[in-house]
């Protein structure tokens, strides 16, 4: 199972390089160049492994950033005086003394001013 934990990402990063060190100097001792080595499966693996963990160590990073960030954001909320309920007032739209917003008035059709008509059921007719 993957582990979230920064130390721990960084010691298989360690544990990665070391051992794409060690494969390197295997493969140079055999007599294969530095081009063909980087061919090789086994170090493309490692390889693939040191980008995925240092991927994961900058997203942990980053994520630590964000809680530091809030933390400090919690604690500055709290250093704040509090406000009483009955001090906030709620935020009106001030119109000017002279203008008033002028109402709406609603508009009658003539199907409103006749009465209703009057649903009958086959059985009445």
């Amino acid at each position: 199972m993957a582990s979230k934990s920064k130390d721990v990402r960084i010691e298989q990063l360690r544990i990665f390089q070391k051992r794409l060190d060690l494969r390197l100097q295997q493969l140079a001792q055999k007599g294969i160049g530095e081009k063909e080595a980087q061919k090789d499966p086994l170090v493309k693996s490692l390889k693939s492994k040191i980008k995925e963990t240092n991927i994961r160590i900058t997203a942990i990073e980053k994520f630590v950033k964000i809680a530091e960030a809030l933390v400090q954001a919690k604690v500055q909320k709290q250093a704040e005086p509090k406000q009483k309920k009955g001090d906030k007032e709620p935020k009106k739209q001030s119109v000017p003394a002279g203008e008033e917003k002028p109402k709406k008035q609603k508009k009658q059709s003539a199907d409103t001013e006749e009465a209703p008509k009057k649903r009958t059921s086959k059985k009445e007719e």
